[in-house]
């Protein structure tokens, strides 16, 4: 048990995954394999190279495409050069300093053994990245969400065989808004307050989803502004006086918070591969702020509901503070508009039409 929790933790798991793969390839003899994050290397592997079965490799985040996970290579900068060992070294050896300077670590625990391991850790596993790209060439075609993944993973894979699709299906219909796991105090705090920002961050890794940058945001914010950050419970906010801090919570209890929100802030700092929160806030008609690094953003650089902007602090809070000034609304027809376009009948007819192409 303690092994296979140490393998989980280190995410080599899934490595070991293709001897079963191919066991299951052998007994139903598919036409076609559709894959998507952890079980995208040993399926390629398997079946796109031993096999030679047509893979629908579905790019959803940019995670193995560099090897610490995270493409940040200094300040809220993202890399966009090819991995190579000399330029990932140098990457992994500034990222321990990185951290720090990002207020996700500590100061003094970029000299920790623990530090020092990972950064062995993220070493080795630049072999797996570099063998995982190689891989991606023999899948039929690779699935990405947005023209800003697009231009990544092409710059890492080099294959023509990369497409555009609609692949983050949202649902409004069938979700019946509630705040039942919010407490009483809770719900009453979010009313009273007329100036309501609403952070979701389903993780932390490496402050990925913008943490650093909200820490920095929140010291430069007025007191009247009430933050609710939700999805992940965070140290550093336990004692915050205007910040509700939320673990994860079912749709229902999250639509019911962004109805109740003014504003949502997406400042993802590594390149975002769509950004979900985005949709799902504009269909319960809250606008959003948020960073260039969100794929989603180009289906809205003329839409006043969402700003896009460059991840310095003092123009976010100039932002927030003339949102709050002159309130913007989205029309009900745009909530319709996105409300189809990202159905779930709509993604699945995209992935439909690819695997046409491979039978036919």
């Amino acid at each position: 048990k303690k092994l296979n929790k140490l393998i989980k933790f280190l995410r080599i798991n899934q490595y070991f995954s293709f001897f079963p793969i191919l066991k299951e390839i052998k007994r139903f003899k598919p036409e076609v394999i559709i894959v998507q994050r952890d079980l995208t290397f040993p399926t390629l592997l398997a079946a796109g190279f031993f096999k030679k079965i047509p893979v629908i490799n579905i790019i959803r985040d940019p995670m193995g495409l560099c090897p610490k996970f995270i493409d940040i290579i200094d300040g809220f900068n993202n890399c966009s050069e090819l991995l190579t060992r000399k330029n990932c070294w140098n990457c992994i050896n500034r990222w321990r300093t990185l951290r720090v300077l990002l207020l996700d670590k500590y100061r003094g625990s970029e000299y920790s053994l623990q530090t020092l391991f990972f950064s062995l850790y993220y070493k080795f596993l630049y072999y797996l990245s570099k063998i995982y790209l190689y891989l991606t060439k023999y899948a039929f075609v690779n699935v990405v969400a947005s023209p800003l993944m697009k231009e990544l993973v092409v710059k890492r894979i080099k294959s023509k065989r990369i497409v555009i699709r609609k692949i983050t299906p949202i649902d409004s219909t069938k979700i019946n808004i509630s705040n039942t796991l919010l407490s009483k105090g809770i719900i009453e705090q979010i009313d009273k307050s007329k100036k309501v920002i609403l952070y979701v961050i389903p993780r932390n890794e490496g402050g990925s989803k913008g943490y650093p940058f909200v820490r920095l945001l929140l010291n430069k914010l007025s007191k009247d502004y009430l933050m609710v950050v939700v999805g992940t419970l965070l140290e550093g906010l336990k004692k915050h006086p205007h910040v509700i801090n939320l673990d994860k919570l079912p749709m229902d209890n999250l639509y019911y918070l962004y109805q109740k929100a003014n504003l949502t802030i997406v400042p993802s700092i590594y390149t975002e591969a769509f950004g979900r929160v985005i949709l799902e806030s504009l269909i319960n008609k809250t606008p959003v702020i948020t960073s260039r690094q969100c794929g989603a953003n180009y289906l809205f650089k003329k839409k006043n509901y969402v700003k896009i902007l460059p991840l310095k602090v003092d123009l976010w809070v100039k932002e927030i503070e003339d949102f709050f000034k002159k309130p913007v609304e989205i029309p009900e027809d745009d909530i319709k508009k996105i409300e189809k376009m990202f159905s779930h009948k709509e993604c699945a007819n995209q992935i439909i039409e690819l695997i046409n192409k491979v039978k036919y």
